[in-house]
């Protein structure tokens, strides 16, 4: 099962999810939605985004769960 690492990531970085959406100009509810691993899709662009503003890779972004 693919799961997002995105609540991990903001907690170790002391960012909210309020200050990413404002950063990468995504929607709030949307990150919402990548931190509660509930969102059906995920835009490239918007990968692309989050790790430039956290400074993590697309593998410590998203990882595969057995």
């Amino acid at each position: 099962m693919i799961k997002i690492n995105l609540r991990k990531l903001l907690s170790g970085r002391g960012m909210t999810q309020t200050e990413l959406a404002s950063r990468t100009g995504i929607r709030p509810s949307t990150i919402c939605s990548i931190c509660s691993n509930s969102c059906t899709f995920l835009k490239l662009e918007h990968i692309d985004k989050i790790c430039l503003v956290l400074g993590c890779s697309v593998q410590e972004l998203i990882f595969i769960k057995p």
